[in-house]
């Protein structure tokens, strides 16, 4: 009725909609709250009763009254973040010099917390230039090698070298041998090896090792002294040069594994270890290692663990 007429008045509108007048004024009340409607200001608009009337305000207008202490609520927000945006960066510069310094100070650094760890590989990475080289003893998760691929692929395309040691057994795992060759068309370069100790990252001239005084995966060193990192550096250098390579045929067929498996257990074997710990050593578990020794005893038809070495030697499995 307010944009017909081009005004409202309550006492009218009840009349004609043959509704009860409180229940117009309220809805009358609550279109002016919402700026829809506002009280007319000249005498000529007031209705016969004398009683106040109303005019429409368009949806533009109600919004804008609305709206408006909000968004001024909001600037004031955003000045407010940039300015302590603005107060507390100032200091990054004397935060990054002191991260340095301590780095430098620091030749062994110790690592507990996950978050920490993450971040220092996240750091090492993106400032690598010529190099990162490692070494897995374990299969990881999928969502530790996605991580990984994320981190190798942006090192990859700044012309970063890539190599990575992973024990034989991994192959045996589909997933693996499929994320193996997707890196490697990246550039990452890929060897096995009957089996690997700890877990090392070697980036230029920083290590990040496994921390043996903590539980796997809940501890790391960061060496940063050069000596000792040229050290690691040969140490895994000459476990790449013995190292089995992986290639292009790897990825599909389950059994081209199954040599490098066969010789890994063998030496275990031969070297009179316990089942559970050369299960550890060969990343997988003692079930699947047994399974292995069991496979290994009836193909060499042999009736001990002891003959199974002798055997494989008579028959070129194992060299001196």
């Amino acid at each position: 009725m307010a944009l017909e007429n081009g005004v409202l008045s309550p006492l009218r509108a009840a009349a004609e909609l043959d509704m009860a007048q409180a229940d117009v004024e309220t809805a009358v009340l609550d279109l002016v709250e919402l700026h829809l409607l506002h009280p007319a200001e000249d005498a000529a608009a007031l209705g016969d009763s004398g009683k106040r009337t109303y005019t429409a305000n368009s949806p533009d207008v109600a919004a804008t009254h609305l709206n408006g202490p909000v968004e001024a609520r909001i600037r004031q927000l955003q000045r407010q973040v940039d300015q302590v945006n603005s107060h507390v960066m100032t200091m990054r510069t004397v935060f990054e010099r002191a991260w340095q310094s301590h780095s430098l100070r620091a030749t062994v650094e110790h690592l507990t917390e996950l978050d920490a760890i993450r971040t220092v590989l996240e750091r090492l990475s993106a400032t690598t230039r010529v190099e990162m080289a490692s070494a897995h003893p374990a299969v990881p998760p999928q969502a530790v090698l996605e991580e990984g691929r994320r981190r190798t692929a942006e090192a990859a395309e700044r012309g970063v070298l890539i190599r990575t040691l992973y024990p034989h057994s991994v192959l045996s795992h589909a997933y693996m041998r499929q994320h193996m060759g997707a890196a490697a068309e990246l550039g990452t370069q890929f060897r096995t090896i009957g089996h690997i100790t700890d877990r090392i990252i070697l980036f230029d001239d920083t290590a990040v090792i496994t921390d043996p005084e903590r539980p796997p995966g809940q501890g790391a060193l960061v060496v940063r002294d050069r000596s000792l990192v040229r050290y690691l550096y040969r140490s895994w250098e000459s476990m790449w040069n013995s190292a089995r390579p992986f290639t292009a045929a790897d990825v599909d067929p389950p059994a081209a594994p199954r040599d490098e498996v066969r010789r890994s257990v063998l030496s275990m074997l031969e070297s009179g270890m316990k089942d559970e710990m050369a299960a550890r050593r060969l990343s997988m578990s003692t079930t699947t290692y047994r399974r292995h020794v069991s496979e290994v005893l009836l193909e060499l038809g042999a009736q001990s663990r002891f003959q199974a070495g002798s055997y494989a030697r008579r028959v070129g499995w194992l060299s001196d």
